[in-house]
């Protein structure tokens, strides 16, 4: 007959510990990848009007970003506007659009934005760089939030109103 070792408290208490620890970083992993949701895409995306009849393309790369007219997933040789977004913080990064104002296309607000060079025809587009300001000077959105308007904040790509769909 063989005779069996006796086995230690401490070896099995370190085997016990080391599957735990194994099945604990599993459990994790999986959270992380398959339970929470995958974060919005802030650097490439689109917003529609509510009837999808007009688009905006919305590319970021690093500090800067550019708003193109038309749906598009690379910056093209005309049409768009080239921003500066360094001054803009995360918190406050926030885009308001009105479609068919009666005298543009679209109406966009980028507020802080700095504008580096439009390709853009301005008499049928317009862009802002600071949000309209109240009769006391305090910026507000306003103006963004009547029929055919809308705001989106890019923190976490929430959209404030019905009038716009946002393609991620």
């Amino acid at each position: 007959m063989t005779e069996q070792k006796p086995t230690s408290f401490i070896s099995v208490f370190v085997k016990g510990f080391l599957l735990f620890c194994g099945l604990a970083l599993i459990a994790i992993v999986v959270f992380f990848y398959v339970i929470l949701p995958t974060p919005p895409n802030r650097t490439n995306f689109k917003l529609f009007s509510s009837d999808k009849n007009r688009c905006v393309s919305i590319i970021t790369m690093g500090d800067t970003r550019y708003i193109i007219n038309g749906n598009h997933s690379t910056v093209p040789k005309s049409d768009y506007i080239k921003l500066d977004i360094s001054s803009i913080s995360s918190l406050g990064d926030e885009i308001g659009v009105c479609w068919n104002n009666g005298k543009y296309q679209w109406e966009i607000v980028n507020d802080k934005a700095k504008i580096i060079d439009i390709q853009l025809d301005t008499l049928i587009y317009r862009f802002h760089t600071n949000w309209e300001e109240d009769e006391h000077g305090i910026p507000n959105s306003k103006k963004y939030h009547k029929p055919n308007c809308g705001t989106i904040g890019l923190l976490n790509m929430k959209n404030y109103d019905d009038a716009i769909i946002l393609e991620n």
